[in-house]
């Protein structure tokens, strides 16, 4: 059950509504704020300065040129009062009753604490006249309320708990003064339950740092750490996302067709980059190929595919996944990164994204023992056929300050 106002009730609906107090002077109300004066009377502001001025009637005294004239429109101006105060309350009558979907119950009482029997509102009794409520009662003859000066009363909202109250405040107090002995077998789980959750609340909340960190997770080591430790201390499964199946199907099938055998790891796009709504199937991984087909990686041939390399750094060891390597003629060598995800949305973005070809150039540089300097970096976005090359690749002291900066070394 709701109890509202009926100004708070409007273009809402309820199955039954109750619309309560059907009486005189309280469904259409008493006037307020000088009655039918309006304005004129004492304290209250001139209506010409209110926002909704142009709804209320106005006193035209500034026409009038004598006493005569003022009095006149002074009592015109009440009948205008009147006739909006009524409308208004009329208004209001037409919400209470269109809020029911399915019944309407409406309900008045002659007698409550005043002295004299209230009449049916007026509304009430167009009503009855309209035929759609049964006949109403008479008004009583009485002239003094039978209910005398003693009625009853009642405490509203009620108790939520009724006569249950002294059971419930009875089973409470036990509760609070049962000693430890007879807490029930479920006390060990309940100690290590509070215990996690002190220590997920406690100031310290230090976290062991793991040994192996993957690169494609070491953005988010150095930007968001509170992020990474929270995620340690409770490691939740990750939600399965369908385009990461799109990138493992897609990876397997570039190292088929360079005809490099591995392990079919996932193609290395993190859940943040890809969106779950995308569409993915045959027909996404068939599109996939075709434009992989078009691109300059097609007619080359890498000298490394899936290369994974452990990289000592910072006192862990960093887990590179390298998709693929290309020597150019010049010597040089150049690392591409296969993306199926979404590429960087700003600077900012893409500057944190190349930590990951950072820590691949260098890792490949120390496995194959050559300067880093030799070696370029770039993302391959498949399905926007997008080529991404970062202006600026963080060196191995760069990348130590990040870590460093994060951990404190």
């Amino acid at each position: 059950m709701q109890v509202l106002t009926i100004h708070g009730s409007k273009g809402l609906e309820w199955d039954h509504v109750v619309v309560p107090r059907l009486v005189d002077d309280e469904l259409p109300g008493r006037p307020v704020e000088g009655g039918y004066q309006g304005w004129l009377s004492f304290g209250q502001l001139p209506w010409q300065f209110r926002g909704d001025a142009a709804e209320l009637p106005v006193f035209g005294w500034q026409q009038a040129s004598t006493r005569k004239e003022v009095a006149d429109e002074f009592a015109a101006f009440k009948e205008r009062v009147r006739h909006h105060l009524d409308r208004e309350e009329r208004r209001l009558a037409y919400v209470a009753v269109t809020r029911a979907r399915h019944s309407l119950l409406l309900t008045g009482s002659f007698w409550a604490t005043q002295a004299n029997a209230r009449q049916p509102s007026p509304f009430l009794l167009e009503l009855e006249a309209a035929g759609i409520v049964a006949p109403l009662p008479v008004a009583p003859a009485e002239e003094d309320n039978p209910l005398g000066d003693e009625y009853e009363t009642i405490t509203w909202p009620f108790d939520p708990l009724g006569r249950r109250r002294p059971a419930v405040e009875a089973a409470a107090a036990a509760v609070r003064a049962a000693t430890p002995a007879l807490d029930g077998p479920w006390r060990r789980d309940l100690e290590l339950l509070l215990e996690e959750r002190r220590r997920r609340l406690s100031v310290d909340g230090t976290v062991s740092m793991p040994v192996r960190v993957p690169a494609s997770r070491f953005k988010d080591y150095v930007s968001d750490p509170a992020s990474v430790a929270s995620s340690l201390r409770r490691p939740m499964p990750e939600r399965p996302y369908r385009a990461t199946q799109l990138g493992t199907l897609f990876h397997s099938w570039v190292e088929d067709r360079y005809a490099i055998g591995g392990d079919s790891e996932e193609l290395d796009a993190l859940p943040t980059e890809l969106d779950a709504e995308d569409p993915v199937g045959d027909e996404e991984l068939a599109r996939l190929r075709r434009i992989f087909e078009a691109s300059p990686w097609a007619s080359r041939r890498p000298v490394d595919v899936e290369r994974e390399i452990h990289l000592p750094f910072g006192g862990r060891i960093v887990i590179c996944k390298i998709d693929a390597v290309y020597e150019n003629p010049d010597g040089r060598f150049e690392i591409v990164d296969w993306k199926t995800g979404k590429a960087p949305k700003d600077a900012r973005d893409l500057e944190d994204k190349q930590l990951q070809l950072a820590l691949y150039r260098l890792a490949y540089a120390t496995w194959r023992g050559i300067d880093p300097d030799l070696v370029d970096a770039v993302f391959y976005y498949v399905s926007d056929d997008r080529v991404i090359r970062p202006e600026h690749i963080y060196d191995e002291a760069e990348l130590l300050a990040r870590w460093e900066g994060a951990f404190g070394g």
